[in-house]
């Protein structure tokens, strides 16, 4: 990785480096993934509310969904039905996580679900086919762990940018919601340039990274010369989540 501050990460080399960092890397099973994505029919999602303030959740959450959808091109919808839908969104507490994961994440006890269960605040998995597209997804936030941790919006934010098919976090990557030591809790401009990136339509579901980086670097170029990767902080930040704030 090229080393960055929040003032020159609109260099290429240090774009594309992020990109494959966060899209093509897992925090819980390493290297060797393929572009993963969803399919241009896109997401359509239904909440689970095991808590109060289900206006509350559902304003935060959709107003992020919206940007999500501006920034990729992606529709994503409310479905009609738990069965119709394909994001499903789980707002939990702490006594019902180990039942949400079983049930949900089809988690067994065991190491890997104390793992989740011990290490991670909010959670995010979702299922491809054998080609990288993305099948399925559920984000599960037990808000009170969330709220003691001051992190609601930032597990709003960051699970559902991650099941677009950005899973991994890193501190190499800055600023950015998949950096844990960032000072960003809403979409950072390099945030918003990986969006992009990822749903470029020359950028194919299923793609090696030998496949994916002169594709990725092209696309990256076209940013550049375009003026998006200098505007973008300006641009994602007047959008979602943003709009409460300013």
């Amino acid at each position: 990785m090229v080393n960055a501050t929040a003032a020159d990460w609109h260099q290429a080399p240090y774009i594309v480096d992020s990109f494959f960092e966060i899209a093509l890397k897992n925090e819980y099973s390493g290297t060797g993934h393929l572009v993963r994505k969803w399919p241009n029919t896109g997401i359509r999602y239904h909440y689970v509310h095991r808590v109060l303030d289900n206006h509350l959740h559902e304003e935060l959450t959709e107003l992020h969904l919206r940007h999500l959808q501006m920034i990729t091109g992606l529709p994503i919808k409310p479905a009609k039905s738990i069965k119709e839908a394909n994001l499903i969104i789980v707002f939990s507490q702490e006594n019902n996580l180990k039942d949400d994961l079983q049930h949900f994440f089809n988690m067994k006890s065991g190491k890997e679900l104390e793992q989740f269960f011990r290490s991670s605040i909010c959670l995010g998995h979702f299922t491809t086919l054998t080609n990288g597209s993305i099948q399925k997804a559920v984000v599960i936030i037990p808000v009170d762990r969330a709220r003691k941790h001051a992190k609601l919006v930032d597990c709003i934010v960051e699970e559902l940018t991650q099941v677009l098919g950005l899973p991994n976090d890193s501190d190499k990557v800055f600023p950015s919601i998949f950096n844990d030591h960032s000072i960003d809790h809403l979409l950072s401009g390099l945030d918003y340039i990986l969006l992009k990136i990822l749903y470029d339509q020359r950028l194919q579901t299923g793609m090696t990274k030998t496949a994916a980086l002169p594709v990725v670097q092209m696309i990256t170029k076209d940013l550049i010369k375009r003026g998006t990767v200098d505007s973008a902080d300006k641009v994602v930040q007047s959008g979602g989540l943003y709009d409460l704030t300013n």
